[in-house]
């Protein structure tokens, strides 16, 4: 089963913070960083709680890697 990835990063062209899911679009815009985070960390409990796996990855203003939440088995702890 494979996993779906939504990043929370900023635009500068816009200047807000964005959900987007990894081989798909936008899902969502937000005025601030928090509530993109929510927004990420819900669509990803839905798949999870469908019995997918899912997983937030969410990034500083700069684009850096900020931390990520996973949903599902955890693919540092999957063998292989």
């Amino acid at each position: 089963m494979s996993r779906e990835v939504f990043h929370v990063v900023h635009t500068q062209d816009d200047g807000k913070w964005h959900v987007s899911k990894v081989g798909g679009d936008n899902v969502s815009r937000h005025d601030t960083k928090e509530e993109a985070v929510t927004a990420g960390r819900k669509h990803a409990r839905e798949i999870h709680d469908a019995g997918g796996l899912s997983q937030v990855v969410v990034h500083r203003e700069d684009g850096s890697f900020e931390t990520e939440h996973t949903y599902g088995e955890d693919p540092r702890r999957t063998p292989g």
